[in-house]
């Protein structure tokens, strides 16, 4: 591929926004919004018989802090918000707390903490009660946000340098069998699962197919891969968690007119990509290197780094299209 085959993407100049200072750690944030106040985080305890912690009833988000030059900024508030809320009716929880007042206690968390570069887990649950599986007629529904240091998701380098990634020999469970678009804890043991076989095998993420052998995801993040100039991603009925970073690359594919398809996909069409990138809320824009020994290039000149470059000016608050996005905690 030239340069002259490539997008003009507009606005998104070929210096990194990634030089800027990140947290190299994940360390706990000392104070916990615990339904309706602020407590200190090491004191709270759940008990030992919450329905969620016996049988995963429970719905999260995860929501990043970015620093911008008029402060931190929590990206897509609203809409991790809804999605937590429409997770938890599916489940039949009925929440203590509306979309509005989880929004303010996301800022209040944040700004309490003093998070600039920092990652917010709203959680709601199932507390204690009976041990059957009826726990929405006696269990109470409590609700937290804690909130952490978070940088580099996937490993040091993976932004630039891109992660090495295997197919799992487990299956994503499929959309007939369980909610896949419904963002609950009991899920992810499916993708625990793949993550330790992942990690057996020296890799640093799993993808997991359907049962039908097409793609549906990775452990905690959506696929793309460009093809011939072309972006490729799959949807709902592949049994995925519809991200909002999903989202947001393809509202900026449009702006920038690049071409999407959006449809099935099969592990073949991976494996002949001209390259390969998981987006996800912790992950962000993360390049591929390597499936199984296919290797894909990774350098600044990709669609990937052109993605992960404009996706970087909008939750920093350079891309003055986008700030809606933006919730401002000061």
């Amino acid at each position: 591929m030239t340069i002259q085959e490539w997008p003009n993407f507009t606005g998104v100049p070929e210096e990194e926004e990634l030089s800027r200072a990140r947290s190299d750690t994940q360390d706990l944030a000392r104070w916990i919004w615990w339904n309706g106040e602020l407590r200190e985080a090491e004191a709270q305890t759940v008990h030992y018989y919450a329905n969620a912690l016996h049988y995963g009833t429970a719905a999260f988000e995860g929501i990043r802090c970015y620093p911008t030059e008029q402060g931190p900024a929590l990206f897509r508030l609203r809409e991790h918000v809804e999605r937590l809320a429409q997770s938890a009716r599916i489940y039949g929880m009925k929440l203590p707390f509306d979309a509005e007042r989880l929004c303010e206690a996301a800022v209040e968390v944040t700004r309490t903490n003093g998070i600039e570069n920092g990652y917010l887990r709203p959680l709601v649950f199932f507390g204690r009660g009976p041990i059957d599986l009826r726990p929405k007629r006696e269990c109470p529904v409590h609700a937290f946000i804690a909130a952490r240091q978070l940088g580099t998701f996937l490993g040091e380098g993976a932004l630039r340098n891109g992660v090495r990634v295997t197919v799992s020999t487990w299956r994503r469970f499929h959309h007939t069998m369980m909610p896949t678009m419904a963002k609950a804890s009991g899920h992810y043991a499916n993708s625990v699962l793949a993550m330790h076989e992942a990690l057996d095998r020296g890799y640093d993420d799993a993808l997991l197919l359907n049962w039908d052998g097409t793609v549906a995801s990775a452990t905690g993040e959506n696929i793309f891969f460009v093809r011939g100039g072309t972006l490729y991603t799959n949807d709902e009925a592949s049994s995925i968690v519809p991200g909002i970073t999903r989202d947001t690359v393809l509202k900026i594919a449009k702006q920038n007119d690049i071409p999407v398809v959006i449809r099935t996909f099969t592990r073949e069409e991976l494996l002949r990509a001209d390259e390969v990138f998981l987006t996800g809320t912790a992950a962000e824009i993360t390049p591929v290197r390597e499936l199984d020994g296919t290797t894909y290039p990774t350098g600044r000149r990709t669609y990937g780094a052109l993605f992960q470059r404009a996706y970087l000016r909008i939750v920093t608050g350079h891309d003055p299209r986008h700030e809606e996005w933006l919730t401002l905690v000061g």
